[in-house]
């Protein structure tokens, strides 16, 4: 029997607000960014209503390319993993994700359940589970064949490589989207970049950045490399509009490369989520007003015994992950929660291990 656990554990936090006062048009799927005024006809001594606050759902998970499909231990195919990754997302009921190692090759089609590339089987499962999730780019490249990098003749159509996101089009409505390419790139690890979406909630049409990343794993000097051109491209991209920027960083905070790394995305203005700090454990200062299972690293390592990546003795400590969400440090986040179903007397998983990687999730209150 499955038991989908939740630790939970209260923080205090304050709701701090911002103004958005820009509109964006929608058409060019162009990295360049073009910001419209509106005007706003008031009566005289009236001031004019603000829209009001909205939850936003919002999550990054390592899925696990197709591509490194094998029976290994608790290790399985993403033939028998996709229904507990889908699940998993809706559970949260989720208005945007970034997932990580989405394969779009359709090389690997006789490995799917539906569609002829991963980031279309995850899609398209999703959806037939009762989403209505879109992606980033149905491109699988940026070639006039959108299918294919094969005899490719350059076409921008927005592809991301093994960066998809996947955005609920029944809450977020789709204004802009691009993709960065690092410029420093390992041989081993070739079409790392920054996806990006600009989002309208159909609930207060206010806008925002979302943007999902997966960095170098092997070459240090590459991965701080990546990490600080995605952190200019925010700041290019993002004007004045909040930001959630997710991914996998491949750097836990006992990494000594977090010690510059986690101040430097802070004094951007997109702060982590439970504001991990380089070796300090407890955290101190968790912006999330409620964290679920925040012991537990998202590495899982693929395996069921949960205490060997976690604290299962002091579930005041944060887990050291190398997957994070950040989020504009003025955002109220109200809950984050690290997705992972176990028994809570044996700590252990339970289920289908869905990938390598547990997904995190957060509530982030959209001013």
């Amino acid at each position: 029997m499955s038991f989908p656990t939740k630790t939970v554990v209260q923080l205090a936090g304050s709701a701090l607000t911002c103004a958005l006062v820009v509109t964006m048009t929608s058409e060019s799927p162009s990295s360049a960014v073009t910001p419209t005024s509106t005007a706003v006809t008031a009566r005289a001594a009236v001031a004019p209503r603000a829209a009001p606050g909205v939850d936003v759902h919002v999550a990054g998970f390592n899925v696990q390319s197709v591509g490194v499909d094998k029976r290994d231990g608790n290790r399985l195919p993403w033939r028998q993993r996709r229904s507990t990754v889908i699940s998993q997302i809706l559970r949260e009921h989720t208005d945007v994700i970034g997932a990580q190692e989405v394969n779009p090759s359709n090389v690997f089609r006789n490995r799917l359940v539906d569609g002829t590339n991963q980031m279309f089987d995850l899609r398209n499962g999703l959806n037939r589970r009762g989403g209505h999730f879109a992606l980033n780019s149905n491109a699988a490249a940026n070639c006039l064949n959108p299918a294919s990098t094969y005899h490719c003749k350059p076409r921008n159509r927005a592809a991301s490589n093994s960066e998809r996101i996947l955005y609920n089009t029944s809450t977020m409505l789709l204004m802009h989207r691009g993709f960065v390419k690092y410029t420093r790139q390992s041989a081993s690890a070739k079409g790392m970049g920054m996806a990006w979406v600009m989002l309208r909630s159909r609930r207060n049409g206010h806008l925002f950045l979302f943007t999902s990343t997966h960095l170098d794993p092997p070459n240090r000097s590459v991965r701080a490399a990546q990490w600080r051109q995605m952190v200019s491209n925010i700041k290019r991209i993002r004007r004045n509009m909040p930001v959630v920027s997710v991914g996998d960083f491949n750097t836990q905070k006992m990494d000594p490369m977090a010690r510059t790394m986690l101040p430097m995305m802070r004094n951007a203005g997109v702060g982590d989520v439970l504001n991990q700090q380089y070796r300090v454990n407890p955290s101190r200062g968790v912006r999330a007003e409620s964290v679920v299972n925040g012991w537990i690293n998202s590495n899982n390592r693929e395996s069921r015994n949960i205490p060997s990546y976690s604290y299962p003795n002091n579930h005041s400590k944060t887990g050291n992950s190398i997957d994070y969400i950040f989020a504009s440090n003025a955002l109220r986040v109200k809950r984050f929660e690290m997705v992972i179903d176990y028994n809570p007397r044996t700590l252990q998983v339970t289920g289908t291990m869905p990938s390598d990687h547990n997904m995190l999730a957060a509530t982030i209150v959209l001013p």
